[in-house]
């Protein structure tokens, strides 16, 4: 009863949407959704064929349940290398041009000279001696 009720909540957390306010997210969530479920549906059907291929099919119920495993983990190995895919897109299409690594190298110690100097003068100098 108890694995029965853990499996419930499980499900219930990994099937529930939580509120965005952008559409695009929510549709790209559910089309995510459904390639890990159908994947791990088409994985269990596999895993559902290979009972005719043994004597006591009874005795084999779990190659389901290892069909759907893999199914699954395969959805997710396929949403995330789309992810993956979708990210590189979008740091591609927003690289700026005239920022390259030198430029920032150079931004970066100017402006870090600027907060040093600026911290140092208006905090004052304490130090600690120990003398054992």
């Amino acid at each position: 009863m108890f694995m029965k009720k853990l499996i419930i909540i499980c499900l219930t957390l990994c099937f529930s949407f939580s509120s965005i306010a952008q559409t695009d997210f929510k549709e790209e969530g559910i089309r995510d959704l459904t390639t890990v479920a159908g994947l791990g549906l088409g994985g269990a059907i596999l895993g559902l064929s290979t009972l005719s291929f043994v004597e006591e099919p009874s005795d084999h119920l779990k190659n389901i349940l290892v069909g759907a495993s893999v199914g699954i983990v395969i959805g997710v190995g396929v949403v995330a290398y789309n992810q993956a895919q979708k990210s590189q897109a979008t740091i591609q299409q927003t690289s700026i041009k005239n920022f390259d690594t030198k430029s920032r190298l150079n931004w970066h110690a100017t402006n870090t000279a600027k907060d040093i100097k600026k911290f140092n003068s208006v905090n004052p100098k304490v130090g600690w001696t120990f003398n054992f």
